[in-house]
């Protein structure tokens, strides 16, 4: 039997050499945690009017098919009313609301293999059992088309936000704070101890 003595080292008393060494082998082995992201990102889409069981598909590796989308129950009546207002035109609260109670849309998200976000994502239905409603039904389909757009544009701001959260969790910055604030003892040459 032999006992072998090794010095170990807080990180900020190895050298520059083994500081950068130290860094780049809990970069290898990192292992990221976009828990903060999700809620983050949850609570976002539910601010804007999107509710109900809110559930996040992405896939941030910088590959093809890679992206971003969500689905939900519905969307929030004060969501809804100043598009409706918007397309109707302004003073015609009392008709978006009657429209409103005969139509509802649906966020499936990405249902297929990717993750991105697809304008064919969000639908709707809507109660047009009589012929004379085309022009309702026209003015619905130009709701969903702007639900559409929002959709398609939170779901890009939301990825940006996944890559940026990603690429923190890699830099220098965010490696030292998690090896200070756990004490990680190093060898000399840097290696963990």
């Amino acid at each position: 039997m032999r006992t072998v003595e090794t010095k170990v080292f807080l990180f900020n008393e190895l050298n520059e050499y083994a500081k950068e060494v130290a860094i780049e082998n809990f970069r290898n082995s990192r292992e990221i945690f976009l828990d903060f992201f999700n809620d983050n990102a949850i609570e976002q889409i539910e601010e804007l009017g999107f509710y109900g069981s809110v559930k996040l598909q992405y896939s941030l590796s910088n590959c093809q098919g890679d992206g971003l989308s969500f689905s939900c129950k519905g969307f929030d009546e004060s969501f809804l009313l100043p598009i409706f207002a918007e397309i109707l035109g302004k003073g015609k609260e009392k008709t978006v609301k009657a429209i409103m109670a005969n139509c509802s849309f649906v966020n499936t998200g990405n249902s297929g293999h990717y993750c991105f976000a697809s304008k064919s994502d969000i639908d709707y239905y809507f109660d047009s059992y009589k012929s004379d409603y085309l022009n309702i039904s026209n003015m619905v389909t130009k709701v969903c088309e702007k639900l559409e757009d929002i959709y398609i544009e939170l779901c890009k701001d939301l990825e940006k936000q996944g890559y940026v959260d990603i690429d923190y969790q890699y830099s220098d910055e965010a490696i030292i704070e998690d090896i200070e604030a756990n004490e990680y003892e190093f060898e000399e040459d840097g290696t963990r101890f």
